[in-house]
């Protein structure tokens, strides 16, 4: 049915203020489709987008929402059976597509896709290649899930025929289709940085995980490439899995780890870092930038050689590193204090391994400083046992951690069948290893903690971690500090 679609029909996005979802209904958009889409709220900076582009919202989710003319409804993964608008398209009996299968029907078979996966650092790689892309004159198109500060929001069509660079995510596609959505999007280039486990709420096992990333190993053809980070065993052992070109790449933590590209940081401060770069033993000129910590660094090289593949010449590529802003909710500067002694930031991490990841970047960034890690885990995942230990050794680099539970209906979300992450527990097992750990129940008492630790003499920041808006509680701090 989908391909049956032409420029001119509506289209009707269920969940349309997610930030891929209000992206995809964007690029439709300027493919000439008449988009509506509706959401139970819609709020900046995609509500932003929506209107930028045009596209009417409809709040809350209700039957009357649908079209009259709709030839086809897209909906989100987050949609499930229930929703009265779902139901209302199902006793309609009108065609349903899920958000991967509509981009890659409508967008990507006219384009060359560049798939960007792993459990970490697809946000900032995925903006990062775009970045290097467009700069160097190619007109590129994308699709992140975060916002590029750089690059004008979170996605732009690009001409046909030319690379399409889309973050591959490993969650599932609908409620429908519990396969992972980087499976759909027909890669010639798939770069796969990491794999660990994650999302315990769609897969039971790492296994299962690593089952998924296997498959998406043999999409690339032959005239394609598929890019591994060999400092993650799980994913350079895709290379067995291949059958096009495969080139790996390591940022090793210690003893040196064989890859086609090797880099290591060299030099890093509060402005940025440099790394030195080498392919099959050839050095590159050093690449700098405003970048901090290994994890970052790979995102930095995996960008830097893919775009070398695609045809980029290296001088473009160091430039385009150097110039590149990063982007939004990574690694963040919300505010700083008058005489600058307080820093509020805040950072999507809610995995072990990233938030371990950031603290390291956020000592590289701020040499010195006290970092007060604030952390709010949200997810299934994360607010269920399964990280335990993993947080406590993830956690222990911070000077001070605040804890805190999620606000309203996601107080008590976690895996079925398991226990709930034990905060008190955690903070017990931080206190054993000298860092000082506090659990606040709510947002004002976690705000009036932040607000004494901000009135010491040292210089401190603030690291706010969540996968969600955490109440508001960062843009509140900022305003505290900054008053």
């Amino acid at each position: 049915m989908i391909r049956g679609l032409q420029p001119g029909d509506r289209l009707h996005v269920l969940g349309v203020a997610g930030t891929a979802m209000a992206s995809l209904a964007g690029l439709l958009t300027r493919l000439g489709y008449r988009v509506s889409g509706s959401d139970q709220g819609a709020y900046p900076p995609m509500s932003t987008v929506l209107e930028r582009e045009g596209i009417e919202v409809r709040t809350p989710f209700a039957p009357w929402n649908l079209p009259g003319e709709c030839r086809a409804v897209v909906v989100g993964n987050a949609i499930s059976r229930g929703n009265p608008e779902l139901e209302a398209a199902l006793d309609r009996r009108l065609p349903l597509v899920s958000f991967p299968e509509t981009l890659r029907e409508l967008v990507l078979r006219q384009r060359a896709p560049v798939v960007v996966a792993g459990t970490h650092g697809k946000t900032t790689t995925t903006s990062l290649l775009a970045w290097i892309l467009r700069t160097s004159g190619l007109d590129a198109g994308f699709l992140t899930g975060g916002v590029a500060k750089g690059l004008g929001g979170s996605f732009a069509l690009g001409a046909a025929g030319q690379p399409f660079v889309v973050e591959g995510d490993e969650y599932d596609t609908a409620y429908w289709d519990k396969g992972p959505k980087f499976l759909h999007y027909l890669p010639e280039v798939a770069i796969v940085g990491n794999v660990e486990f994650d999302h315990a709420d769609i897969y039971p096992d790492f296994a299962a995980v690593r089952r998924q990333f296997s498959f998406l190993a043999r999409l690339p053809p032959r005239r394609g490439l598929l890019l591994l980070g060999a400092d993650s065993p799980p994913a350079g052992e895709l290379a067995e899995a291949a059958h096009t070109t495969v080139e790996t790449f390591s940022v090793p933590a210690g003893k040196a780890i064989a890859a086609d590209w090797v880099a290591a940081i060299q030099s890093s401060g509060p402005s940025g870092s440099r790394l030195g770069a080498a392919f099959r033993g050839v050095a590159r000129p050093f690449l700098e930038g405003r970048f901090w910590g290994r994890a970052a660094a790979r995102n930095v090289l995996a960008a830097a050689a893919t775009a070398t593949w695609l045809g980029v010449e290296w001088e473009a590529i160091r430039e385009a590193v150097h110039e590149f802003s990063g982007v939004e909710r990574r690694l963040q500067q919300l505010a700083a204090s008058p005489d600058g002694r307080v820093l509020v930031v805040r950072d999507f991490a809610h995995h072990p391994t990233a938030v371990e990841a950031v603290l390291e970047a956020g000592a590289r960034r701020w040499p010195g400083a006290l970092l007060v890690a604030v952390f709010e885990p949200r997810s299934f995942t994360s607010r269920s046992a399964v990280f335990q230990d993993r947080f406590a050794a993830a956690l222990r680099s911070a000077d001070r951690v605040l804890l805190a539970s999620p606000a309203g209906e996601r107080r008590g979300r976690r895996l079925p069948g398991t226990a709930s992450l034990d905060l008190e527990r955690l903070a017990r097992d931080l206190a054993s290893e000298g860092v000082s750990a506090d659990v606040l129940g709510d947002h004002s008492a976690l705000l009036n903690r932040v607000g004494e630790l901000a009135g010491g003499d040292e210089k401190t920041v603030f690291l706010f971690l969540s996968n969600g808006q955490f109440g508001g509680v960062p843009e509140k701090a900022a305003t505290r500090i900054t008053a």
